[in-house]
């Protein structure tokens, strides 16, 4: 994650950029509409991607069964090429 910081412009204190309250002097820095813009940017960004998920299992799964029945084919292969 890429954190900028800014200034505060009421107290002159470091604050990340995009933060909604001041940690020092806790004035409000953005206004009701950049506050519910940024909370509903974060929820998008939290929703659970069950399609790469079901990707990366199916894959997995595949890969494994491919090493389970040739594996012995494979180990003989890289041995070859690698001259042993």
């Amino acid at each position: 994650m890429n954190n900028t910081f800014l200034n505060c412009p009421y107290c002159g204190k470091t604050v990340m950029e995009g933060a909604m309250r001041c940690v020092a002097c806790g004035k409000i820095l953005q206004t009701p509409e950049e506050q519910s813009a940024t909370i509903e940017k974060l929820q998008v960004k939290q929703k659970f991607n069950i399609k790469g998920l079901l990707k990366g299992s199916l894959t997995l799964m595949v890969l494994s069964v491919l090493y389970y029945y040739f594996s012995e084919r494979i180990i003989a292969m890289i041995k070859s090429i690698a001259g042993l």
